[in-house]
């Protein structure tokens, strides 16, 4: 429908559409509708008897009369042909083939080029975006608490587990501050107390499922049996500034029988910081998907991705981010379960294949990332470029 309308602007414009980039004839197939493959094939068929026909024409000629000296031609019953009569009989073998061909090449370039228009369309260019504004500490925390408790809700969880969190600072280490999980507990626990679980004795420890037993968040909790009973929260922080004040806050709730991320949410704000933010700041978070890979990954069926474990792992949180929250792109939750709980190992259960997530060029004002993907078996696919853009507000005139 995209192609068609374009067209429609080409044609308004005085102009020819280009036509998309042929495919080969055995991925032809693939982007055919099921009525529209009755007609390839039915057309395959005729054509491969008329290339067939056009062969058998063209070898009566090489090896028949039609080089040999008159009256040494072939014999039909008793009678013997001349060459003129070989060539004559040849030719018409081979117009009848030609013409099978011809017959069946309109419906042939038909259905190539709707194959080609919608294998173009499923891998044009796409771009998955996000804005968000520098906002309070508390404004932060409230906002992503309130519309995860009700995604929460709507899946159906009777209770969601707050098992902690983390900070990667600006200095690479990784630090557990103990505000980022009290002011998120204190945020949930205001608005819905009764849903969110209590937290047990000995802590938190993940420790993954035997067969088709669940992983246990707790040496004291009974595993779920079924998807959409418990949820899992946790948040994370990756500082933007240098003293490691500015930054990203993601909050993230995963399914805690499948393990696998149901809802995220994206805050730029100062950790722990009370009152107004100290600095006015946007940021643009751009995903350029230069082949329709994700989109196209989300229709192939419930592929559950990871991270290799040399991605980045700032990189690897925003991708994480947009995957869940504009994709259906799956992304397994227990690597990063185990990083907050402790306990695993994780284990690769249900990952087919993995994001690797390379930080590149960067000025101070944007963070470049390179995104490709490779499941098991396979060569590696560049995706594209994951940007985050940082920006100071245009003053008003």
């Amino acid at each position: 429908m995209h192609a068609f309308l374009a067209s429609l602007i080409f044609v308004a414009a005085g102009e020819v559409a280009p036509p998309p980039p042929a495919i080969p004839d055995s991925e032809v197939v693939r982007y055919l509708q099921s009525n529209e493959l009755v007609e390839w094939n039915s057309a395959m068929r005729i054509t491969a008897a008329g290339e067939t026909r056009a062969k058998t024409g063209q070898s009566i000629l090489k090896t028949s009369g039609g080089a040999v000296a008159s009256g040494q031609g072939p014999k039909i019953g008793g009678l013997t042909e001349t060459p003129d009569q070989v060539k004559v009989r040849a030719q018409k073998i081979i117009d009848e083939g030609n013409a099978q061909i011809q017959q069946a090449l309109p419906l042939l370039t038909r259905l190539r080029l709707a194959a080609a228009t919608r294998a173009a369309e499923l891998i044009k260019p796409v771009q998955f975006t996000a804005d968000f504004s520098m906002q309070s500490w508390d404004a932060a925390v409230l906002q992503a608490v309130t519309r995860l408790q009700k995604q929460a809700r709507g899946v159906g969880f009777a209770q969601t587990h707050l098992i902690g969190g983390f900070a990667l600072l600006g200095d690479g280490k990784l630090s557990r501050p103990a505000v980022l999980t009290q002011d998120v507990r204190a945020a949930w626990a205001k608005i819905d107390e009764r849903s969110l679980a209590a937290l047990p004795a000995a802590g938190y420890v993940y420790t993954a499922g035997a067969g088709a037993k669940a992983p246990s968040l707790a040496k004291t909790l009974t595993p779920p049996t079924a998807v959409k009973q418990v949820g899992v929260l946790w948040a994370e922080f990756y500082a933007l500034s240098n003293d490691s004040t500015i930054g990203l806050l993601f909050l993230r709730l995963a399914d805690a029988h499948s393990m696998q991320i149901v809802g995220s949410e994206v805050a730029l704000t100062d950790l722990g910081s009370k009152g107004p933010p100290a600095a006015a700041i946007n940021c643009t978070l751009v995903m350029r998907d230069d082949r329709s890979f994700i989109s196209r990954l989300t229709q192939s069926g419930e592929w559950v991705l990871g991270f290799e474990r040399s991605s980045n792992p700032f990189g690897s949180a925003l991708l994480a981010h947009l995957c869940t929250s504009q994709t259906k792109t799956i992304v397994a939750a227990a690597p990063y379960v185990v990083i907050v709980a402790g306990g695993g190992p994780a284990g690769t259960e249900g990952i087919r294949a993995r994001w690797n997530v390379v930080q590149g060029e960067t000025d101070g004002s944007y963070l470049a990332f390179g995104v490709s993907s490779q499941a098991e078996g396979t060569p590696s696919v560049n995706v594209g470029q994951l940007t985050l853009k940082l920006a100071l507000p245009t003053a008003k005139k």
